[in-house]
């Protein structure tokens, strides 16, 4: 018998995930915006089978009973059971939304089935929203499908599969409670993703959705509902108390070691819930066999691709065939690392997705591209040197805007206009000489202050500008100080959204900073709400445009120059110190570095323990653009770093002998 799964498993997934339409307190919450299915092929050695449904009920150890369904081949059971498949669904769905797939599926020979989660659909209890509770009912729900063999179940083949909810579960039940099965397939769904709701002080909008459904489709424990009043409250002591509860037994990375379940994971670099980089952190733990892929996954906001669809299908099938019936077909000996970038064209309205693999992460030949915020509205590999200039990012609240009237607006509207005005400012690089491929975590280190407190807030939206001014989201990296003291100043590294996209040549990088972070390019999901929750109190947000205010882009194989007309050797604003090259170098390298003005010059390199190991400038030097040669011949293989000082002006870079 060959292995039968659905054909775009992507499809399914987004399925899995997807939120139904309902109303809580005027807030609207979208629909399941993605609805095509695909019809299943006909790839199987022998016709379909015909397959019984039995609906029935699970009791859990608390008394709550688990609405669940079953499809079972109508036919001689074979030995061992019929292969095992079961389904789990997206937060604030329930098992019928499965029950056609599951169906489908028995019909090529699976024992399948599927049930709602505690507390949604009509299964008893209530939702502690995806956490060790869902956990442990998943180890029971396991367990009676093992127990149901006479049936036709196969206690030592079964498959987990699922999407957000339907995907975070089972693999927090391996990593916290020793679920034993053959494999998960486990699609967006890092195991951060409590915290990623809440990531660097900004509460996203998916969040307030997903807390927010009337009882038809979820009800909630009293402290889910609570998060509810934490966030409308807006308040910093409710701030405090939703950072602290909500990771509360529902982050699971640190457990992920513990798990012995081999796992496929994937989500999309533009996944409005979670960002994707938890997945990424956690495989570093992983003991067991796993893939991943990170791209156009369906659902929680990201771009579609039908070639990426297709390849999902190879990705997909081969894995279960080799779990499920033991084919070898060299799954395992693949690339771990699977991944897709965005790029130009854009199709559809969608980016175009371009694949790629590895075998390791971060991929090799990773570079940091810093980029400073300068005067001009200029990002350039040099950092402002006039001392004390700043970007006000004003924040206008006025007539008492309350959050819960922010989200009943759906943040627009001549009423929410009239009381909250949204600035954006825009930071753009020059024109790029070459592609730039960014694979990675895009981070803002920043230097600012504000008259407000206690909270204060800042949104940076990347995105690419073609010559005619047409721009396109990338992603983003937002930062709210929720124990902010007015009028002081701090410095932050801030992690964003996790991606890979390939900027084209003769194009810009822009960063939008704004007070509010909507886009035209994601209204198609969020509407006209914004990515992450706004402050809601009138402040002055100063950015100060310096040296330690910059965006470090992770670029694969840097290009020499980021572009054309940036850090003209006579420019006497500039300051730079260069990417060596070749970087990896064997035995010696060309280190270059540019003076806005006359100066005395050290620039000494450093091994991995920090220690100085040679000096290769200590004398004064004129402006413009010079360079010098490190020969290595004596020194071991290894990370180097090299540091320039001249003035005001420090940097430290990286490089790589290789003998």
């Amino acid at each position: 018998m060959k292995l039968f799964f659905l054909k775009a498993q992507a499809s399914l997934f987004m399925l899995l995930l997807s939120i139904t339409l309902s109303f809580s307190q005027q807030i609207d919450i979208p629909a399941n915006l993605d609805n095509y299915i695909p019809q299943i092929p006909k790839n199987t050695d022998t016709p379909p089978f015909t397959v019984t449904r039995t609906d029935f009920t699970i009791t859990l150890r608390d008394g709550v009973l688990i609405d669940a369904v079953k499809f079972i081949p109508v036919g001689t059971i074979p030995s061992g059971g019929w292969p095992t498949v079961i389904m789990v669904h997206g937060y604030g769905n329930n098992k019928e939304t499965l029950a056609g797939f599951c169906q489908s599926q028995a019909s090529y020979g699976y024992y399948t089935m599927t049930f709602s989660m505690r507390g949604q659909g009509n299964s008893g209890g209530l939702s502690n929203l995806i956490s060790r509770t869902e956990a442990m009912d998943m180890v029971e729900i396991v367990n009676w499908v093992k127990g149901d063999a006479s049936h036709g179940s196969n206690p030592v083949k079964i498959l987990i599969t699922g999407g957000s909810q339907g995907g975070i579960i089972p693999y927090m039940a391996a990593s916290t409670q020793g679920l034993n099965v053959k494999t998960i397939v486990s699609s967006l769904a890092p195991p951060d993703f409590a915290s990623s709701w809440i990531e660097n002080g900004s509460i996203k909008m998916t969040f307030l959705w997903t807390i927010s459904y009337t009882s038809a489709n979820a009800r909630y424990t009293q402290e889910v509902n609570n998060m509810r009043q934490w966030v409308y409250a807006n308040s910093k002591q409710m701030w405090d108390s939703l950072a602290l509860r909500l990771p509360q037994n529902r982050d699971f990375t640190g457990q992920v070691s513990n798990s012995q379940v081999p796992v496929i994971m994937e989500s999309s670099w533009q996944d409005k819930f979670f960002n994707c980089s938890g997945i990424l952190d956690a495989a570093s733990q992983l003991q067991v066999p796993f893939r991943i892929y990170l791209g156009a996954v369906p659902g929680h906001g990201g771009d579609p691709s039908p070639a990426e669809d297709q390849w999902h299908i190879g990705f997909i099938n081969a894995w279960y065939m080799y779990w499920l019936y033991g084919i070898q077909n060299g799954t395992l000996n693949a690339p771990k690392f699977q991944y897709a970038s965005t790029t130009f064209p854009v199709v559809n309205n969608y980016w175009t997705f371009q694949h790629d693999s590895s075998t390791v992460w971060p991929v090799q030949n990773t570079t940091n591209l810093k980029l400073y915020f300068c005067r001009r509205k200029e990002l350039k590999k040099a950092p402002n040197v006039i001392k004390g200039e700043k970007e006000n990012l004003v924040n206008t609240v006025s007539g008492g805007l309350t959050m819960q009237e922010a989200v009943n607006y759906a943040f627009t509207g001549t009423t929410f206009n009239s009381k909250f005005t949204k600035q954006a400012i825009n930071y753009d690089s020059g024109p790029l000489n070459a592609d730039y491929k960014m694979v990675g975590v895009p981070k803002i280190n920043l230097q600012y202050s504000s008259t407000g407190s206690p909270f204060c807030q800042f949104n940076f939206q990347i995105y690419e500008v073609k010559p005619d001014g047409t721009q396109r989201l990338v992603n983003r990296i937002n930062y709210t100080d929720r124990n902010y003291t007015a009028n002081t100043q701090k410095n932050v590294l801030i992690k964003g959204q996790a991606h890979s996209h390939i900027f084209k040549a003769g194009n810009k990088i822009r960063v939008t900073i704004t007070n509010l972070d909507t886009s035209p390019d994601d209204a198609w999901f969020m509407g006209t709400n914004p990515f992450v929750l706004p402050v809601l109190s009138s402040s002055n947000n100063y950015i100060n445009l310096g040296n330690q205010t910059y965006i470090e882009l992770p670029i694969v194989n840097l290009p020499q120059d980021i572009a054309s007309g940036d850090e003209q050797v006579n420019d006497i604003k500039s300051y730079a110190l260069n990417q060596n090259y070749p970087n990896p170098f064997n035995p010696s390298t060309s280190i270059s570095f540019t003076l806005g003005k006359a100066g005395f010059v050290t620039l000494k390199i450093y091994d991995v323990t920090g220690k100085e190991v040679k000096t290769l400038v200590n004398e004064q030097k004129s402006p413009g653009t010079h360079s010098v040669v490190f020969d290595a011949q004596s020194f071991a293989s290894g990370v180097y770093f090299y540091k320039i000082e001249t003035g005001d002006f420090r940097e430290i870079k990286r490089m790589i002998l290789v003998k």
